[in-house]
């Protein structure tokens, strides 16, 4: 998960456009793995892809015959 490299919270935010408050809490409910060094945390980038296709929604588009 390390090896494509982590993000700290502004980069993950401008990459995922989330919010950083709404970064820590995914962090802090154990919805989004980090690392933590000293005070500084810093988000694989692949738990940040991985969280928003486990997010992902798609939408099967019915066609209606009128």
């Amino acid at each position: 998960m390390l090896s494509e490299g982590l993000l700290d919270v502004r980069e993950a935010e401008n990459f995922s456009g989330l919010k950083k408050s709404k970064l820590y809490n995914l962090m802090q409910t154990g919805e989004l793995a980090y690392v933590k060094i000293g005070s500084a945390r810093r988000i694989p980038r692949k738990a940040l892809v991985n969280l928003m296709a486990k997010n992902l929604v798609q939408r099967e588009e019915q066609i209606f015959n009128t």
